[in-house]
């Protein structure tokens, strides 16, 4: 049954993805994508937001999630890392240890997004 609920959070959480990572990040006062010339998205960011699961992941007590990372981390990540990791949940690809590690933990963090810069569509 939890693995159930992982595939179902990870399929929300790659559409939340999809939706996000498009978006303008507000710089200042106004948005990215107006005057000024800098346009940064979410997207801009995943692999800052891959980084960090990566460290935190190799500083847990749970080692079949630092495993996992090092494999990664050896492999090396193919492009858009979080939407290839959130698939893999999506899909059941991930092993249960990993998945039930890193899904919060990226939820928390799109929510956080969300919050922050609207839950409307675009910036």
């Amino acid at each position: 049954m939890a693995e159930r609920a992982s595939l179902q959070q990870a399929a929300r959480l790659v559409s939340l993805w999809s939706e996000l990572s498009i978006r303008h990040v507000a710089l200042g006062m106004s948005c990215g994508c107006g005057a000024g010339g800098i346009s940064l998205r979410l997207e801009d960011f995943e692999l800052d937001i891959v980084d960090y699961l990566e460290d935190a992941a190799l500083r847990c007590d749970q080692p079949d999630v630092a495993a996992y990372f090092r494999a990664r981390q050896t492999e090396g990540w193919p492009p858009s890392p979080l939407l290839v990791l959130l698939q893999d949940a999506s899909e059941g690809d991930l092993p249960q240890a990993v998945s039930d590690w890193v899904l919060p933990r990226i939820e928390k963090t799109l929510t956080s997004f969300k919050a922050l810069h609207g839950g409307g569509a675009g910036a």
